[in-house]
């Protein structure tokens, strides 16, 4: 049998949303994307008891197991690992239909009329939004009815009708997704720190050190929160104290990443011969479940402001598994049933004896190659979320996995062989 040893060294109107038929465009201080805050996180979720929350689209449900499709792929979680479900998928929704049609002309009436909803917010015509949307509730998924109950909590805010704004959230915090939850929760804890709705504090930072001085002396005032540019800010500012105090960064994760561990960890799977996903011995497994958990709460409140650090996770793990990798190809290759004339006749036929050393050696190179090529999946699993950022790097180990998968046919193929 073959082992591995660990001696590794070294826009457009349409497209934003415009209102069709022909409705004035009005000015505008910030423009908040709604329907991509909102319909983003319309899934369904899995949080395991560790505090993990999952969200995706659950595939399959068995007694023991549980399948959810994420952006990072598919995973397989155990029953027992499983603290809740929540299946919420905004499939079949008009918010999701949203998402991927953007000719207006070709959207069902709900998906044009919460089309328009979000242009109205887009162009400031706040007074306008309730009255289109709320005759909406009830005729669309779930999903929708959750869309719709954002853009009103919207709309209430930007018109400082605070107690049906919280009246809204508090709602949320009782039937809403995991995401909606935590959404609607850092929206209470603003006002409640800041009970005249202006924007003094945000858990107990003040407001003059996070914010430009034109904009601080405009958050002092009574209701200055109705202002979106004013709310994003300290949206903004919840998230960023979220990343930070649970030290959200590359830095932390790289403390806990060490290319020798990771290669003994895949090696020790490799000679096991075991069946367990590769992702499961990763040595830093733990800190980085605990940083996609905050990135996690970030995300819910704000995605916008969440992107660059998990492109920043996403690359750092990647720089890591490039090398681990890169050490397994090695030993992978050398592992590489080729050509021989051991066991032979000497008419060429392999002898009984030679035909199983030869088998022994096809196992041994698959029972190599499948835990490296599940890494490679992994890893371009987590990479493909970033399809334009990590363009070069997804094509580079594409090709890579492409080779191991050629190398695993070629030796499936020859595997039956009788002849060298």
């Amino acid at each position: 049998m073959v082992k591995f040893e660990n001696d590794m060294t070294g826009t457009t109107a349409a497209r934003r949303g415009r209102p069709q038929r022909g409705w004035p465009a009005l000015g505008l201080q910030v423009v908040l994307c709604l329907f991509v805050a909102v319909a983003a996180l319309r899934a369904d979720t899995i949080v395991l008891k560790d505090g993990t929350i999952i969200d995706g689209k659950i595939v399959r449900k068995s007694r023991r197991y549980v399948r959810i499709e994420t952006k990072f792929g598919t995973k397989s979680y155990a029953r027992a690992d499983i603290e809740r479900m929540i299946e919420a998928s905004a499939e079949g929704s008009a918010v999701n239909l949203l998402q991927r049609e953007h000719d207006f002309n070709k959207l069902p009436d709900l998906a044009q009329t919460l089309k328009n909803a979000q242009a109205l917010y887009d162009l400031g015509r706040f007074d306008e939004i309730a009255p289109l949307v709320e005759p909406l509730i009830g005729k669309g998924t779930q999903a929708d009815d959750m869309q719709i109950r954002w853009l009103l909590i919207d709309h209430n805010e930007r018109q400082a009708k605070w107690d049906e704004a919280e009246a809204l959230l508090k709602k949320t915090l009782e039937d809403g997704g995991e995401a909606d939850k935590i959404r609607a929760q850092a929206h209470l804890d603003i006002f409640k720190e800041n009970p005249g709705y202006n924007l003094r504090k945000i858990n107990g930072r003040l407001a003059r050190d996070f914010l430009d001085r034109d904009l601080y002396l405009k958050g002092i005032n009574r209701n200055a929160l109705q202002d979106p540019v004013l709310m994003h800010a300290a949206l903004r500012e919840v998230v960023r104290q979220i990343l930070r105090d649970d030290k959200v960064s590359t830095y932390a994760l790289k403390d806990e990443m060490d290319v020798n561990e990771t290669l003994a960890a895949v090696v020790e799977l490799i000679n096991e011969k075991s069946k367990r996903p590769v992702v499961e011995v990763l040595p830093y497994r733990e800190e980085l479940a605990r940083v996609e958990r905050s990135l996690y709460r970030a995300r819910a409140i704000q995605p916008e402001a969440t992107r660059g650090f998990e492109l920043d996770l996403i690359r750092t793990e990647a720089t890591h598994l490039r090398d681990v990798i890169s050490a397994l190809l090695g030993r992978l290759s050398d592992a590489y049933p080729g050509e021989t004339t051991a066991g032979a006749d000497e008419y060429g036929r392999l002898t009984p004896a030679g035909r199983e050393q030869w088998r022994q050696q096809c196992d041994d190179f698959l029972d190599m190659s499948r835990p490296i090529e599940d890494l490679i999946e992994y890893l371009l699993n987590r990479a493909r979320a970033f399809p334009t950022e990590l363009k070069p790097f997804i094509k580079e180990w594409e090709d890579t996995l492409e080779r191991v998968q050629q190398m695993e046919q070629n030796t499936i193929r020859n595997r039956n062989r009788t002849h060298v």
